[in-house]
Formats: C-alpha cells, structure tokens, sequence
C-alpha cells in the first residue's frame, strides 16, 4: 500500500541501524493515523512523506505499516507545512517562527526555502545568518532524501541505502553505477550477491572486471565458511566461474589482477588465499618459533635442573593415585618447554596434568593464565581445576567493532601486550586461525604456552584446523594421553567413546547393563519426538537427579523434523508452555517467553551484563556475551519490550528488541554448537541425518558432552555407519606448511 502523511512523532530508534517507529498522521485511513515501521534513516518528526509498504497486524500494537521505502512529497496543506517547519527539522524555527514564515510566504514557503532561502531574512526575527543556516540545514535534508530516492531506483533496500549514503555521501552516486562491488569491499555485512544485483540493475555485464574480482574474493571468503583457509586455483576457477557465467580463463585473468592489487596470496603456484588470512597462518607460524626459541635461549644450570626434577616428584607424589608414564612425562614436559601440547580423549587425567602444572608454576611465582574459546568451556575449566578460566574473547578484552575495516577488535594487541608468564589454553580444536593469531599477537616473547585439547573432536567452526596440524608437523613437544584411568573405567560414555575413536561401534542392546549409556531403537520421527519429551521432562531427571535445564538434546543438523529449530518449536510448547501468567515477546518467527532456555548465536562485545549479589545488589559489571552461551529468560519488559536472560547462573543482560535476533532456543542445539560444553545428561535423535553428517568425529563429539547420561534414539544402522565413517571432509589449510618455512628460517 501507499499513503500520504506527516510524521507525528517517533516512539523507537535504534541509533545503530535506524530501525525505527513511527507515527504517520494522514487522511488516507480513517484513522487518521497509524504506526509505520522500518528504517527511518533521513525521516525527522514533521516531515512530509509518501510511504510504501505492506499492511500489517502485530499480535500486540494491532495495525501497523512495515515500510519498504519512502519519498520525501510536498505538504498539500497549510497545517502540514507549517507542523513540518515547527517540528524541530530545522534548528531554531519554534512554532511561532513557523507561522511566522508562512504568513510572509503562504503556499510558496517550501519553494523558498528550495531556491531562494536568503529570502528567509525578510521574515521577522530571522537574520541573514540564521537564513544561510536554515538553507544549509534543509539542502542536507534534500541531498539526503534524494539520494534514498536515487537508491531506491535500484531496489535498494533503505537500511542499505543508509549504509551506502553514511559512507560515500554524494560520491555514491559514482559508486552505485559505475563501481557497485567497491560496496562489498567498504561496507561490512553487505555481500557479492546483494551488489550483484544492484550492478544487474545498474547495466553491468557479467565480464566486468570487478564483478570477476569481486566474485573470486566472495567463492574465497564463503570457503572460509567452510573451513578452509585456502582453495587450488583449479576449485576456485570452477567454483567461481560457475558462479558468474564466465569462462574460467576469466576468472584466472581476476585471480592475476588480484594477486597484483595484493588482495590475494598465491602459493605454490595453486594455493590461492585472501590476503588476511595468509598472513594470519604466516604470523602464527613466526610467531611461535620466536616463542619456542626465545624460551631455550634461558640456559638451565644443573642446580636448577635438579631443583625442578625434585619439585617435580613431589607433586607426582601428592596424588591419592597411581600416575601412568605418559602423564608423568606431559608433566615433565609441559613444564620443560616453552611451548606444549597435550591431547586425549575423556577420563585420560588431562585435567590432572593441568592441575599438576599449575601448582609448578605457582610454587615458581609464576602469572599463569587459563582460557578456553568459550564461556560454557572457561566454566568447565574452572570447576575441574579450581582456578579461574576466562574466554579467549575475554583475556583479549575483545570490543565491538567501531569501524569497517575489521570484523573483532581485541585491546590486547601487539601494542598493549598480555603480561602473564604462562599461557594455558583448553578445548584448542575449537580456536580457528583468526582467534589463535589475535591470542598469539598478544602474548610476550618469554612467555610459555601450553595447549590442551582432543585432537579427535571436530575440528574448528571457524577456517583451519590449527591443533591437529600442530600436533601433527613435528616441531613442538606433545603428548597423546590414551589410557583410561582407573576412576574412569566404571564409565560406559568414557569406554564406549574411546571404542567409537577405534571405530568400534557401542553394544547398543546393552541398556540393561549400562548405568549412563542407553539406546532406544526407533523408526518413526513422531515417535522420537514424543520420546525425547518424555525423557527430558520426566524420566531423565526423577533417574539421574538433574534439573531438566541441565539435559541437552544435540542434533546432527538445524533442518529436518529432528533438527535443531523443528525440535526447539516442539519441546518450549511442552517444556514450556503457553500461560496467560507468563509474559512471552515475538521477535520474527521467534517467540521468547518467560523461562526458555536460550543461547547466543553471534558473538556480542557490547551488550552489557551485571551480576548480582544478595539482597539483589549488583557486584560485578561487564561487557561481552558470545556466540554459544546458553541462558534462560528470567524477565520481560512488557513496555520496554526487552527481555532478561540469565547466563551461568550470574550474569543478566538485557536485549533490547533488534537484540534479540541474536537469540534463538535452545532446548536442542546441534553437536557442533556443544563443542567445549558438558552436561548432565544429552539425548542424540539420530534417524534421518544427511549422510554428509553421518562422520565418527561428529558422534564421538556428541556423547563426550555427557557426564552422567547418553540417550540415543533412533536407527541403529545410521550410528554404525556415523562410526565406521572416519573420512572427515577436506580442510585446505597451508598451516603446517607456514610452520615448515618459519623453522627453516
């Protein structure tokens, strides 16, 4: 629909990304009014506008008008007029003034205003300068109406069109139609495919260079996506050039200009990288060959040799138990070396060779440090040691982004270094090589790392495979801890996950001699479902003593009816319902009601979060909530339409309403998202998971979440083939390969 009004008054704006709501007085509707929402980027309280958009019925508010675009039209009316020049649009024209100058100029006002606004002066209490002042501020005003009318030609959306005004002013035009995918490079969040479109509208053929270019980049950085931090010239060429319609000696043509622009690194000759990314793989590799060398360059006298054995023995014999051999060398060597990596699989005593180097490095006055990639993985890491675990995010002092040019901004730089003295980092199969290079450009040189993972869980969401391929190139010191302890043994998640690592498949008809380890052989999706509610609201919890908020379903895949956003749907109508008692929010498809479980899906360095003490007192304040923390609604603010969620039991953030599209349920999450995680107890639904998931490392990721229980439901034939499928797909990384040039050097 189209209506004609004046803008009343605004009852929302997000500075951010001008979404915005707004009332329209107009006599279009009987009403005489309504709210319009959208993006108001340009719109001032008192303007005069045509507004297109689409009728709509919001659960609460009843109707309103979700505005696609607008236009800036001339008042028809004496009221209209004189309300536009009295709303504050223009600074110093009060009310009186308004009438003021249309008296003096009746229906001409907006005309004088456009083309001889030095005529202003001839009102009454309007001086030359304030005329020219007038002028200036309604010439912004117009510039910047018509270039949202210039973009809107091309079907760009307003929150775009935004975007590309704050950043070109009037150079946009140029831009949009001569050299639309310079906006892609500029403006962050904004794609190839959206700028391809607007370069289809504006005429641009399909060999344009810089379409070419722009497509290279954009088949590279959805690679990364994927994991890669690479791709072979041959994939790139058919990827890219199925994507553009070009011929692929054109996209080699691109992939030369790039190269010469240094806007990619090739190598090899047929490793073609993004440029940021090969000089992250690069860093990481120099930087901890000058970590390692500069810690053996500290010779050790024999004295404090024999000093550092006895200390050593000394906490081997302070434990009630028996240490094997290869947890006593991880001890001897994670303390031995400047750079350490210790891997194993659960119940193999990792977390007892961290406690053993803590307590070294503390009797030595040594500043250690212990982080992880995520929240729920620091928790872990505090409770099993005692000392405090921070996120990687966190020790960074990572920030909101205040520009374009990056995507993460950490504090903790190359500039404004780390000062510990020692470095442990856990769940290190998670750290991508973005968060490993900003962690590495912030440690001193002197300083010792030791990283601690299971080489066997999928490897990063984020580009490369850093712990495997450091594990793996030779050039530092690592344990592989293997043996199940003895504490362990009684355990059927502990044995039955070190059988799957073998790919042997788990007695799955042994329910009746497991104590945390079950199976429920089902074929019918519906049946599962009905299953897994019963198992999570009832008979998990009355068995193991949990909470049902600690019982987490993992799935393989978001999509399908036992994926992860079907499944959440079901289980808050269940787990959760609907009550005129609980106040509940609709944010899109999303509804959050009070009580529901819920995680972050991106990484938030703003948002804050307090807290609280007794009596309600706040105690501690900060920043930061980050992708994967999982949290529970504990307030809705009704008038504010905000809500409160609660994580880890401590912290309260507040999300304002565009905040919340960073939430989503979370009754089930896939395995992926677990990563570093553990629970209680998990129930897995595994029927009809797209064979591409059906991998060993998925599954043996899954059931290494639990503590006390595993439920399996599903096809017993599905988890034989998850277990025998130990082909991971393909990462293109170059890692060890950028280790291999720094050792040479």
């Amino acid at each position: 629909m189209v209506i004609k009004g004046s803008v009343d008054s605004f009852k929302y704006v997000n500075d951010a990304n001008h979404f915005g709501i707004f009332i329209l007085n107009t006599s279009d509707i009987k009403e005489g009014s309504i709210a319009v929402t959208g993006n108001v980027f340009g719109i001032s309280e008192g303007d005069y506008i045509e507004v297109t958009g689409n009728e709509v019925i919001h659960p609460v508010y009843g109707n309103q008008i979700k505005m696609t675009s607008y236009r800036a039209v001339q008042p028809t009316n004496t009221d209209a007029v004189i309300k536009y020049l009295a709303s504050g649009a223009l600074r110093g024209v009060g009310p009186k003034l308004a009438v003021r100058i249309f008296t003096t100029f009746g229906e001409k006002t907006l005309d004088i205003l456009e083309n001889e606004p030095e005529r202003l002066a001839e009102v009454k209490g309007i001086s030359e300068n304030m005329a020219r002042n007038i002028a200036v501020e309604y010439s912004m005003k117009k510039s910047m109406r018509n270039a949202m009318i210039f973009l809107q030609e091309y079907n760009i959306s307003n929150s775009l069109a935004a975007k590309i005004y704050e950043r070109y002013d009037e150079k946009m035009y140029q831009i949009v139609r001569e050299h639309p995918y310079k906006i892609a490079e500029d403006i962050t969040g904004v794609g190839f495919k959206t700028v391809d479109e607007i370069a289809g509208r504006v005429g641009i053929k399909d060999d344009f260079p810089e379409r070419i270019e722009a497509g290279i980049q954009y088949a590279l950085y959805t690679a990364l996506e994927e994991g890669h931090t690479y791709l072979p010239k041959d994939l790139l060429k058919q990827r890219a050039g199925e994507m553009l319609h070009v011929s692929e000696d054109l996209v080699e043509e691109g992939i030369m200009n790039l190269a010469l622009s240094n806007k990619v690194t090739v190598k090899n000759p047929d490793k073609i990288f993004l440029k940021y990314v090969y000089k992250d793989e690069a860093f990481c590799a120099g930087k901890l060959f000058k970590l390692k060398d500069a810690f053996f360059e500290k010779k050790e006298s024999e004295e404090e040799k024999e000093i550092r054995d006895i200390k050593i023995s000394r906490i081997i014999d302070s434990y009630s138990f028996e240490l094997d051999d290869s947890q006593k060398e991880a001890i001897e060597d994670g303390i031995s070396n400047g750079i350490f990596l210790l891997t194993g699989g659960p119940g193999t005593g990792k977390t007892t060779i961290i406690k053993a180097l803590i307590e070294y490095f503390y009797d030595e006055k040594k500043d250690v440090v212990l982080a992880a990639p995520t929240g729920r993985a620091a928790k872990r890491m505090s409770e099993a040691t005692g000392f405090e675990a921070k996120t990687l995010h966190r020790l960074l002092e990572a920030q909101a982004v205040i520009d374009d040019s990056e995507k993460t901004r950490f504090l903790k730089n190359e500039n404004n270094l780390l000062e510990a003295d020692v470095y442990i980092i856990d769940e290190m199969s998670m750290v991508d090589v973005f968060l490993f290079a900003a962690f590495l450009k912030a440690v001193p040189i002197g300083a010792r790392i030791i990283l601690v993972g299971d080489m066997n869980q999928l490897p990063s969401v984020g580009p490369g495979n850093i712990f495997r391929d450091l594990l793996s190139c030779g050039y530092f010191k690592c344990k592989a801890l293997e043996k199940i302890h003895r504490q362990s043994e009684n355990s059927r998640i502990i044995v039955n996950a070190h059988s799957v690592n073998k790919g042997i498949c788990p007695p799955l008809d042994k329910n009746a001699e497991s104590n945390d380890f079950f199976f429920l052989k089902r074929d019918d999706r519906k049946a599962i479902m009905r299953d897994i509610i019963e198992l999570v609201k009832n008979r998990i919890p009355a068995k193991f003593e949990t909470e049902v908020s600690e019982i987490q379903v993992l799935c393989p895949s978001r999509k399908g009816e036992l994926g992860v956003e079907s499944l959440n749907r079901i289980m808050q109508k269940y787990l959760n319902p609907e009550d005129e008692r609980k106040s509940q929010i609709l944010r899109g498809e999303n509804i959050f009601r009070l009580g529901d479980k819920v995680m972050q899906t991106k990484n938030n360095y703003d948002i804050e979060w307090v807290s609280r003490g007794r009596n309600d007192i706040i105690v501690e304040r900060g920043n930061g909530v980050y992708n994967g923390d999982i949290g529970r609604v504990i307030k809705i603010n009704d008038f504010e339409k905000s809500i409160t969620v609660l994580f880890d039991e401590a912290k309260e953030a507040v999300y304002t309403r565009d905040e919340m599209d960073e939430l989503e349920l979370a009754y089930a999450i896939t395995i992926h998202k677990s990563q570093g995680s553990e629970y209680p107890a998990i129930v897995i639904p595994i029927l009809d998971t797209p064979r591409q998931l059906l991998s060993r490392n998925l599954f043996y990721t899954a059931i290494t979440r639990a503590t006390r229980c595993v439920m399996i439901l599903g096809d017993e034939e599905k988890i034989k083939e998850m277990v025998q499928n130990d082909l991971e797909r393909r990462r293109y990384t170059d890692f060890r390969e950028r280790l291999k040039e720094a050792g040479e050097i």
